[in-house]
């Protein structure tokens, strides 16, 4: 499944498609980025790992709980877009998360991605169903906390430290169905 993020006026289109094995080189490439990886969880060194990363997604997809995209814009990868499942008793929310090349970022590529996307969650698909959605990042991570505040999710709260995993504390940001907006704080 592909999901197309329309053009603006200053920027061309972009789509988000599952990852493929020809992305291999743009992967590892990326993941070279050490402001990147400041921020990563999972690190991608070698060509090997980006396949198995690859087929790991692939699997995720097939069952159900996890899409994760490239997003492309012109034919080239710029960065990654991933929505994951509800995982109650963690959260009940359905999550988004990205990140964009060093090359590609403050074009605001990562906001139009998130709207897009949210967009698409609260629509009528029923794959994902979701009456909120987080989005998760680690404090400081200036950026993310931008497009989150951008796309419209509202500050939740901070999230303690949870090692190995999660090794420093994250701000949680959520927005909500329209239709169930008075649930909001």
């Amino acid at each position: 499944m592909t999901l197309p993020v329309e053009p603006t006026s200053d920027a061309p289109a972009l789509t988000l498609r599952p990852w493929q094995q020809s992305d291999v080189p743009a992967l590892v490439a990326a993941h070279r980025d050490e402001v990147m990886r400041r921020w990563l969880m999972t690190l991608i060194g070698n060509e090997d790992e980006a396949r198995a990363w690859i087929a790991e997604q692939d699997a995720k997809w097939s069952r159900g709980r996890h899409m994760s995209w490239a997003i492309e814009e012109a034919g080239s990868v710029v960065g990654h877009f991933v929505v994951r499942s509800a995982e109650p008793p963690e959260t009940f929310a359905t999550g988004v998360g990205y990140w964009t090349l060093a090359e590609a970022r403050g074009r605001g590529i990562a906001s139009r991605c998130v709207e897009a996307v949210t967009e698409w969650l609260f629509g009528e698909q029923d794959q994902f169903p979701a009456d909120e959605i987080e989005l998760l990042h680690t404090v400081g991570n200036e950026g993310s906390c931008r497009v989150a505040q951008k796309c419209g999710y509202v500050f939740d709260s901070l999230l303690a430290p949870r090692p190995p995993r999660y090794p420093e504390a994250g701000h949680r940001h959520l927005r909500w169905r329209p239709k169930v907006a008075s649930r909001q704080p």
